[in-house]
């Protein structure tokens, strides 16, 4: 047993008790977050003098979005191995009786890949997904059946064009979201900000997300299926997903089957404990090694095709990962 592996099983001792208390904590934050951010964006609806009718507005994750109470603690509780790779907008929860429809045009001029999720309120349990590589949309308006009740729209547009704009947006035949045009400014000033997140990482962010290195050390002795949805609360159901823990003074490694990168676009994050992202890229070379790491954590390969595949396509041995050491002692991880 490699000298790493025995600290950790020491270590374990009272890093369970500890991540049992940061998975309570996790689902109580989660539970009340999303109630305190809803009343703090009512002040952002408008009425519309004419109609009365409410309008909501989409809610681009920017530098300026992020600099807001609440806003990273909602990011760390309803989607935590959030997505750095795109350009990501929500919604205020939408209160819907029979239909949601969605102007995909604007999606379809803004970029290459993208994904729309409507998640249920206030579980945000993902209710429906459409996406760029599904069959070829008939129609400029997409009308999604829903059961009565609320839900948030969460948008993510990926390798975009020059020009983005966010979808206009109805329900129950009244539009309720206009079709809205994102700065390119603010696009950069979002990308650059990332890396500075570190700095407002603290003990509240830390132990919320504890408990996940925990299990992900344990995952062999834990329920796949749990571990999967505690690491991917609402992990896009068109993407293939692996991930694995990161120990500090190790590298990550990774080789990738040709068909893997013909299919599939593959983007890299590495979080530190508090799910805060570290590091991020897109792989477009069979062989890669990250930078030595400098805290634990724990890593997500994103696999998302770049058109209508078959489901059985994927193979998870087109991928493989290995954690190496300063010393060059390897080890293996990276299980999916």
């Amino acid at each position: 047993m490699e000298t790493k592996e025995k600290f950790l099983f020491f270590q374990l001792w009272w890093e369970i008790p500890l991540a049992l208390l940061s998975l309570i904590f996790y689902k109580a934050v989660k539970g009340l977050i999303p109630i305190l951010f809803q009343k703090k964006t009512k002040t952002n609806k408008k009425i519309a003098d004419s109609t009365k009718k409410e309008v909501y507005k989409w809610r681009f994750v920017s530098e300026e979005l992020l600099k807001q109470p609440l806003v990273l603690s909602y990011i760390l509780t309803t989607g935590p191995r959030w997505n750095v790779h795109a350009i990501i907008a929500t919604t205020e929860p939408v209160p819907v009786k029979e239909s949601l429809k969605i102007d995909i045009s604007s999606c379809v001029a803004s970029a290459q890949s993208w994904s729309i999720g409507i998640y249920s309120f206030p579980e945000g349990k993902p209710v429906k997904y459409i996406a760029s590589h599904e069959p070829k949309f008939q129609e400029q308006w997409q009308e999604l059946k829903l059961e009565p009740g609320k839900y948030n729209l969460g948008l993510r547009y990926y390798n975009w064009y020059n020009e983005v704009s966010l979808p206009a947006v109805s329900v129950d035949n009244n539009q309720v979201i206009n079709t809205e045009s994102v700065n390119s400014s603010h696009i950069n000033n979002y990308f650059n900000y990332l890396p500075k997140l570190i700095a407002q990482d603290n003990i509240f962010y830390r132990f919320l997300n504890y408990y996940i290195f925990t299990i992900l050390v344990c995952k062999k002795w834990l329920p796949k299926e749990w571990v999967r949805k505690e690491f991917l609360p609402v992990g896009d159901p068109n993407n293939e997903f692996v991930y694995g823990v990161i120990y500090k003074g190790y590298s990550l490694s990774l080789t990738l089957n040709p068909l893997l990168l013909t299919n599939y676009d593959v983007y890299l994050t590495t979080f530190n404990r508090s799910s805060l992202p570290i590091y991020f890229c897109q792989i477009n070379t069979d062989k890669y090694t990250t930078s030595v790491i400098e805290t634990d954590g724990f890593y997500l390969v994103r696999l998302r095709p770049k058109s209508d595949l078959d489901n059985n396509l994927f193979q998870l041995n087109w991928i493989s990962t290995e954690l190496v050491s300063e010393v060059s002692c390897n080890r293996s991880g990276g299980e999916v």
